[in-house]
């Protein structure tokens, strides 16, 4: 099967029609009838059964299950395409979420530097849950992530650089006298990051539990205007350790009986990524230094 009669079966079966299909890909009708009829006999099925009317079809069981086959061949071709032309241009596309990128960061940095990474390394600045997704599309070869479970995807492979905590926050001049209960929470005003952050996803997933409904007077994406609004004493929140590295002005507010997930720190990648050099150099840097705590 050539590439593009893969294409051409894949977007008629979305479309269901020949004369859509030909015009999506600026072709005649019959190159698309050709293209079926050279699938239907390499493989000695039939694919489709057309209807008697406006020119439509729909598939077979052979036809979906073919399908199947190449949805996956057409996203293996587009990764090659983007493996083969980052070896060419000898750069790294790089996932970066802003909280673990400020934390990390700066400890590899001199080691990035001495091994002529810094202009190799082009950074995609965004989410975990969105550069997971871009990592898996090809749009970037290696990211930094933070998640509460570790994947389970043979096709990603990963390495745990560092295990974190979540904490709620609170300003050092409030004064607590020990740890409080769940219920004193219904006491306090929260300042938390958006919906689409693990932080919040955690956050709801313990006050379901615990059954607890908190007060939520604000919501930012931007963890720095988050830091600074605990550190005025506007309000407590919920948030990874990995983002009170060297901060000042914020505690720890200890909860009794509070149970919380991991957050795991990992630097991943797809699993048929070929490791060049300096993809390799990048892998030991990032992992190397956290490994000997």
């Amino acid at each position: 099967m050539n590439i593009k009669d893969g294409q051409y079966f894949q977007k008629l079966s979305e479309l269901k029609n020949f004369s859509d299909t030909a015009r999506h890909f600026h072709v005649s009708q019959p190159t698309i009838t050709y293209s079926l009829k050279r699938l239907e006999d390499e493989y000695g099925v039939k694919l489709v059964d057309r209807k008697s009317y406006a020119n439509s079809l729909t598939l077979t069981y052979s036809g979906e299950q073919l399908l199947k086959h190449i949805k996956r061949i057409l996203r293996e071709d587009e990764l090659t395409k983007r493996d083969l032309s980052r070896i060419k241009e000898k750069k790294i596309k790089m996932g970066l979420p802003p909280i673990i990128t400020n934390y990390l960061l700066p400890e590899v940095f001199d080691q990035l530097r001495d091994a002529d990474l810094l202009n190799n390394i082009e950074p995609v600045v965004d989410g975990s849950k969105e550069l997971l997704e871009e990592l898996k599309q090809g749009h970037t070869d290696i990211s930094l992530l933070g998640t509460t479970r570790l994947p389970e995807d043979a096709e990603l492979k990963y390495k745990v650089i560092k295990i974190h905590h979540f904490k709620l926050i609170a300003s050092s001049r409030r004064k607590f006298d020990g740890p409080i209960d769940l219920t004193d929470l219904l006491k306090e005003d929260f300042i938390l990051t958006d919906d689409n952050s693990v932080h919040r996803q955690v956050f709801k997933r313990f006050t379901d539990r615990y059954n607890v409904m908190p007060n939520v007077i604000f919501e930012t994406s931007d963890h720095n205007l988050l830091l600074n609004l605990i550190k005025a004493n506007k309000g407590i929140s919920f948030i990874v350790e990995t983002a009170l590295y060297h901060e000042e002005g914020i505690q720890e507010v200890k909860v009794n009986n509070l149970e919380l997930p991991p957050f795991y720190i990992l630097l991943i990648y797809r699993t048929n990524t070929l490791e060049t050099p300096d993809f390799r150099k990048t892998i030991n840097i990032f992992t190397h230094i956290y490994n000997q705590e």
